[in-house]
């Protein structure tokens, strides 16, 4: 049996997505035989989009539309007008694959085949739909670190449990980030403005690599990347922190000359976001590349992960930079 246990298809593949709602004609018809047959077997189905051609034994050999049989003479052998350049599933495709498939090829629905190339089902384009939507919201409850399995009906336990142990981990790598301010309180203290703009450059990382984070593991679903593809995501995103970190320093560079009336701090501020922005943006495209190569998915590089993998980062690169420059600022 094709990728059965105890006689039920495997979870989340083609052969539970599979309905037997089709109607198959032999090779042998004629085009008046196929529509003598077709009407006398539409009444109790749904979405008829193509006639499915079988051999004598019931094997799938082509692939003919409603409209290209009505437009044909009554005498034309069906074998002489299908298609069969045929796209069609196994029963052990994983829906993710499929709902590719159907991106790609689009097409509103597609034949289920057995080892022997037996027809045994269809899947329809409105049944990916709801497995692409399925993975979406899957993706997303991991980027968040909510866990796939909370919803409106899980007990707030239950939910706080399932959530505990990402948040304890961010918990104990975010003091490290306290372990940094602490290393240079003395700059802190020599220029308490430094203080002001630390949420900002801190948050603004977060969330350039949180940005990153979810490209990549939206393309990463819908693209099969190789090494090509993925060194030119990651010179595209290389370029975009550039451009976010130019415009960004820039804007924040004039507000702090403006109001402390420094040109060296606003230079530090603007410098400092530039720096923080790129690699926030780098980490963000990496992780899941990363993760991705290892075979692990990548939406378990979760946003608050890489928000606080880019907090460390931001704040050494901010108060280095300071550091550098202290005796200018004061």
């Amino acid at each position: 049996m094709d990728n059965m246990t105890n006689g039920v298809f495997k979870q989340e593949t083609t052969g539970t997505l599979m309905k037997k709602g089709y109607i198959a004609l032999q090779e042998t018809y004629t085009a008046e035989q196929a529509i003598s047959h077709l009407r006398q077997n539409v009444q109790d189905k749904t979405n008829i989009h193509y006639l499915y051609i079988l051999n004598v034994d019931h094997q799938l050999t082509g692939v003919l539309s409603i409209r290209e049989l009505l437009g044909t003479s009554d005498d034309e052998l069906i074998s002489n007008i299908m298609m069969t350049d045929i796209v069609s599933f196994p029963t052990d495709l994983d829906q993710e694959d499929a709902a590719r498939v159907f991106r790609d090829k689009d097409l509103v629905s597609i034949p289920v085949i057995n080892r022997t190339k037996q027809l045994i089902g269809v899947i329809h384009v409105e049944d990916i739909l709801d497995v692409m939507q399925q993975e979406a919201d899957e993706d997303i409850e991991k980027l968040s670190a909510s866990g796939k399995e909370i919803d409106f009906r899980t007990s707030p336990f239950v939910a706080a449990w399932r959530r505990l142990p990402w948040l304890i981990l961010l918990l104990f790598i975010g003091l490290i980030s306290g372990g940094i301010i602490e290393k240079f309180e003395a700059t802190l203290e020599a220029v308490v403005a430094l203080a002001f703009f630390m949420p900002m450059i801190a948050g603004m990382t977060g969330n350039t690599g949180t940005q990153s984070l979810a490209v990549v593991v939206r393309g990463l679903v819908s693209e099969d990347l190789n090494f090509k593809k993925s060194m030119k995501l990651l010179y595209r995103e290389l370029i975009v922190g550039i451009i976010i970190g130019v415009t960004c320093a820039i804007v924040i560079a004039g507000i702090a000359f403006i109001w402390r009336g420094s040109l060296t701090l606003g230079l530090v501020v603007g410098s400092s976001l530039l720096a923080t922005l790129i690699i926030g943006t780098m980490a963000g495209t990496i992780i899941p590349l990363l993760l991705y190569k290892f075979k692990v998915d990548p939406a378990v590089a979760s946003g608050p992960l890489i928000t606080t993998i880019n907090d460390i980062l931001s704040l050494l690169i901010y108060f280095g930079i300071a550091t550098m420059f202290i005796s200018k600022l004061m």
